[in-house]
């Protein structure tokens, strides 16, 4: 079993702000940081999962200050991002300066949850670079990494296994923004690709993704896919996650150690943190 916390998009040294749903708060990380440590040092989790977008801009210095923050009593395991991308020597100052944050000193890799395993595959965003990320939004795999995750889940496919990525694989619908389009849609050929892993290997029960700073949670037959909110974002809000042999569980929790300034929040987006449908399931399998 592995019960893990999973928070996403907290774009550490963000300034000014750029996208966010909600208003944001990366400055004060230092606090909103704290409950996710109470939690590691209670033993409530075996270790963090970082969504993507750890990082505002790739720098010495954020990644630096990001090390420091998430410096927890339980490994955190991190999902690159496309901002943790801006810059062509990127992925080499991420396992230079943190390589904390990665397993065998690798952007893709898989944490071993003893009878369940997760897979961290990095999509990629630049055609014709690698972990690089300019301006395009052209979101797609390599085919080595493809290769890689295959052989991967053919050796675990008698196992539990989640899959995450940075950019979801199913748009924000209709249904949950009040909006007459979906919101942060994406290509079909992406998500086929990423289905149809989980057609050949009906072990994978479900994907974790960042990137569009909303919860979703999409169930299937063949999984359940889930989307989080920015965790540096009112009203500060992350996930625990429990996947075992037979069951996989999501629940949305919102920061409840006060802090000492006062976040605003914008009801015009409530749809932002979802209903619950979109916070929590629990699947047996």
């Amino acid at each position: 079993m592995a019960k893990f916390l999973f928070l996403t998009d907290t774009h550490i040294g963000a300034s000014p702000i750029g996208f966010h749903q909600q208003p944001a708060y990366p400055e004060h990380m230092e606090q909103l940081i704290q409950e996710i440590k109470k939690l590691a040092e209670q033993g409530e989790i075996d270790f963090v999962l970082h969504g993507g977008d750890m990082v505002d801009k790739c720098t010495e210095e954020t990644l630096k200050e990001a090390a420091r923050l998430f410096d927890l009593p339980v490994p955190v395991y991190l999902s690159l991002g496309n901002h943790d991308l801006d810059c062509e020597d990127a992925l080499d100052k991420w396992l230079r300066i943190t390589p904390q944050f990665f397993i065998g000193n690798k952007p893709q890799y898989t944490i071993d949850g003893g009878d369940c395993f997760i897979h961290v595959v990095p999509n990629q965003w630049e055609p014709g670079y690698s972990y690089y990320w300019k301006s395009a939004q052209d979101v797609f795999f390599e085919e080595d990494q493809l290769l890689q995750l295959d052989s991967a889940l053919e050796k675990y496919r008698h196992q539990p296994q989640l899959l995450s990525i940075h950019n979801p694989i199913y748009g924000v619908p209709m249904e949950q923004s009040g909006k007459d389009q979906i919101i942060h849609g994406v290509s079909d050929e992406f998500s086929k690709l990423v289905l149809g892993r989980l057609s050949r290997f009906p072990s994978i029960k479900g994907v974790l993704s960042g990137h569009n700073h909303i919860n979703t949670l999409k169930q299937t037959e063949q999984g359940v896919f889930v989307t989080g909110s920015a965790f540096s974002e009112t009203p500060f809000e992350y996930k625990i996650v429990e996947l075992t042999q037979h069951s996989l569980s999501v629940e949305t929790r919102t920061l409840s150690i006060p802090v000492s300034f006062e976040p605003v929040y914008n009801e015009e987006k409530s749809y932002v943190q979802g209903q619950e449908q979109h916070r929590a399931c629990t699947w047996r399998f």
